[in-house]
């Protein structure tokens, strides 16, 4: 069976609409879909196999937080079709040609994944240089999707999956989005363009540069070295392959930075003790969020604006994300914090 027809299957998109519709079936669209997602997957694989499917336009959102975003919102029935797609033969195809501490959206993979690998490079700095003064290149870019060119994703996929799947994904990602540069995030698949479009850049850091402590999680990059100047040449070349491919590197992030003082990290301060032990520190500023986010729900609840069920999980869901981190004593005092705002604020 050629790929492009297992992928357009009955049975292929009937589980990629079970995994679509996980933890979104209380939509009305998830509901309306999925009630007759026999007919509708049918539907799907005719139209798919005939080439008379049409991918419908998304809906654009407003994401605010952490920080303000331009997404979109893709309806189900191409989610489904995407999902497809994604599950079955781009992320298997692009992810083979990575390097193991490219390390973001993957099985297997994410921000604990990440905190682990980071660890483990400043244990193993600190046994091979008997120190904790050593120097981390971090560089990120400034609008990393919004200054993806087409162009480039295109060449990528064509370069690591076979022309079908990569014809496919072209089709789609030329449907949602228009003109020659930028993607809003929102679409699986350009998670998968984020991932993919810098794996080149990533085998010269390892394989050129040689540098044996590196890590990328999207468009952040981290490299570590025990020579200042060397981490300087190794900032400016990055930079400089970054810029060649469109990107501007963030001035205020693309640094060298000293490891025993501290860096951020995924939310996180990382720091490497003078007894070599690592310390994974919240950031004030995610601290106060929280705090201010507390206070302003426990205000809604008391005016029936929410149930105190939907605060728990999101402090949870919160406190789930603190706890890779060294902050046993920092959750003891958010609860704390937590079960006095019901007894002082009064409504």
């Amino acid at each position: 069976m050629k790929i492009k027809e297992y992928i357009t299957n009955y049975d292929q998109l009937f589980d990629s609409m079970l995994k679509c519709k996980k933890n979104v079936s209380w939509k009305p669209s998830v509901k309306s879909f999925v009630l007759n997602g026999v007919e509708n997957c049918l539907k799907m694989e005719e139209q798919l196999q005939n080439d008379t499917w049409i991918n419908r336009k998304p809906k654009p959102i407003i994401v605010t937080y952490p920080k303000r975003r331009e997404c979109l919102s893709i309806p189900f029935r191409d989610r489904v079709y995407q999902r497809s797609i994604n599950d079955n033969s781009l992320y298997p195809q692009t992810t083979k040609h990575f390097v193991y501490t490219n390390i973001a959206c993957q099985k297997f993979k994410g921000t604990k994944k990440a905190m682990d690998v980071m660890r483990q490079y400043l244990h193993r700095y600190y046994i091979n240089n008997k120190t904790n003064v050593g120097y981390v290149v971090w560089i990120d870019i400034h609008g990393y999707y919004q200054n993806m060119r087409h162009k480039d994703v295109n060449e990528c996929f064509y370069k690591m999956c076979d022309s079908d799947t990569a014809s496919m994904s072209q089709d789609v990602l030329d449907t949602q989005y228009t003109g020659d540069v930028g993607y809003n995030p929102g679409s699986q698949m350009v998670q998968i363009a984020g991932i993919s479009l810098l794996n080149e850049l990533d085998h010269f850091i390892k394989e050129k540069l040689h540098c044996k402590s590196f890590i990328r999680y999207m468009d952040d990059s981290y490299l570590i070295t025990n020579d200042k100047e060397k981490a300087k040449q190794w900032k400016k070349i990055v930079c400089d392959k970054l810029i060649e491919l469109g990107f501007e590197p963030n001035p205020k992030k693309a640094k060298v930075l000293r490891i025993d003082k501290g860096f951020m990290f995924l939310g996180f301060k990382a720091t490497l003790s003078k007894t070599g032990k690592v310390y994974y520190n919240l950031s004030s500023e995610n601290i106060k969020h929280e705090r201010r986010k507390l206070k302003k729900q426990v205000i809604k609840s008391k005016k029936c604006e929410m149930t105190k069920e939907e605060i728990d999980a999101s402090l949870h869901s919160w406190k789930s994300h603190a706890e890779l981190g060294n902050t046993y004593k920092l959750l003891q005092r958010i609860d704390a914090y937590y079960a006095n705002l019901w007894k002082e604020i009064k409504v």
